[in-house]
């Protein structure tokens, strides 16, 4: 759904099928067997995840596309993080596909080196209306537009089992973070250092990330200086809100970062019943079914601080299409194709994401279906959400916070000294990708 997300679902890391994709040929309106522009074609080639839910119902969108145009799509899928590699290599040769349904942290660095098209003033001009803020605020740069996107990303929610809630003395959902803390300490168990059952999983880059950011905003501070330029986190609210996240693992003791590994990640681990809770965007549902489990529930976090849960997104996936296409009116139509309130619903159902179309959200049918009627306490909450701005490179900024995390709870560096680690490393790879594009 990211490493993260990467959003999700199943990410099989298969040679045969990344060696198979690369050798198919790419090119952004090119021939790949003779180099010669195809201006007239009527192909478009759409690289993407391969995300076995995302695959499905983005080729279901591109044979139904071809049934009323005539205008192909083929698409190529790669593991995430075979793609992101993938898109590097081919953005530098020059040969890019026409679109790619590419993730939001993989983007700042193309749209600064003006690689992806502007998205057309008369589809950009239903942004600020008819989607999501947190969902177009990632491909926006100096009042335009260079992205698409299919879903808004949220990590910020709580997945637990009333059962064991119950058991801590909580009744119904966790409805503050006392009741959250309450049921992680009664319900964590080790023998001696091992962890044997969590009371709240977190340790992951993305959850951790949206923790750690969404605990400033709601401590009434803020992780940016005023220009938006450099990230800032050494204030009060910031030290408040890591020293918190540290006292979870160091002295609550509701988890610890040893037990989650790549084969068994956090929601793995929760939907195994191996944790009471998981801090985890409603789209680890799917993941649930996968395992046939059916005894959790969904709640949305509550607020570490203060009344209000303002909590931070990050862009997510998006359609963008190559500057550098000579096919660019046949992709642009394919996009507006997808993001028809009704195409855009069933994929959104069919991949258990968070649709940004401000419509979808609010049509009933969306609402009651039953991949969202679980999660749909999610959906009262979106007026809250923040981008996180402009870091350039997401996916940096997460496994910085989680390593250092980790030397935290370890006691290897203080509260004080790790801030401003992290600020000095994320600031200066900042300002190197901003150089990098200019």
């Amino acid at each position: 759904m990211k490493n993260g997300k990467k959003r999700v679902l199943s990410f099989v890391l298969a040679a045969a099928m990344l060696a198979g994709t690369i050798l198919t040929g790419c090119g952004s309106g090119k021939d790949s067997s003779t180099g010669d522009s195809k201006k007239d074609s009527k192909e478009l080639n759409l690289w993407m995840h391969n995300g076995e839910a995302f695959v499905k119902e983005t080729k279901k969108i591109a044979e139904n596309f071809e049934k009323e145009t005539g205008i192909k799509v083929n698409v190529q899928t790669f593991p995430y993080d075979a793609m992101s590699q993938k898109m590097k290599a081919a953005f530098t040769a020059g040969n890019e596909p026409d679109i790619i349904q590419g993730f939001g942290a993989w983007m700042p660095t193309y749209i600064n080196q003006g690689l992806l098209a502007e998205v057309p003033d008369e589809m950009a001009s239903k942004f600020e209306t008819d989607y999501l803020q947190g969902a177009i605020d990632g491909y926006a740069k100096d009042g335009k537009y260079y992205g698409v996107p299919i879903e808004m990303n949220v990590e910020y929610g709580l997945f637990y089992y009333p059962d064991k809630v119950k058991e801590a003395g909580v009744e119904g959902a966790p409805a503050t973070f006392e009741d959250v803390l309450k049921v992680a300490e009664y319900q964590a168990k080790y023998n001696g250092d091992v962890q044997e059952y969590g009371g709240l999983e977190f340790h992951n880059g993305d959850n951790f990330a949206a923790l750690f950011l969404s605990w400033i905003l709601q401590h009434g501070g803020s992780f940016w200086n005023e220009e938006q330029t450099q990230m800032v986190l050494t204030s009060d609210e910031a030290k408040e809100s890591w020293q918190k996240l540290v006292d979870l693992v160091t002295v609550n003791k509701v988890t610890d970062t040893k037990h989650i590994t790549e084969k068994m990640p956090t929601e793995q681990y929760f939907f195994a019943n191996k944790a009471a809770q998981l801090v985890k965007g409603s789209w680890a549902s799917a993941v649930g079914d996968e395992l046939g489990n059916k005894d959790w529930a969904f709640t949305f976090m509550p607020p570490v601080a203060g009344d209000i849960p303002y909590f931070v997104v990050e862009a997510g996936w998006a359609y963008v299409v190559s500057e550098n296409s000579s096919n660019k009116d046949a992709a642009w139509q394919f996009i507006e194709y997808c993001m028809q309130p009704e195409v855009e619903k069933e994929f959104n159902l069919g991949t258990g994401t968070i649709s940004s179309l401000q419509e979808v959200i609010d049509d009933p049918t969306y609402m009651e279906n039953e991949a969202n009627v679980r999660v749909k306490d999610q959906y009262q909450y979106l007026q809250y959400a923040n981008s996180v701005g402009p870091v350039q490179d997401m996916d940096f900024v997460k496994k910085t916070m989680l390593d250092t995390f980790d030397k935290a709870t370890a006691g290897k560096v203080t509260t004080d000294e790790a801030l401003a680690q992290m600020e000095k490393d994320i600031n200066a790879h900042i300002d190197e990708l901003i150089a990098q594009s200019k």
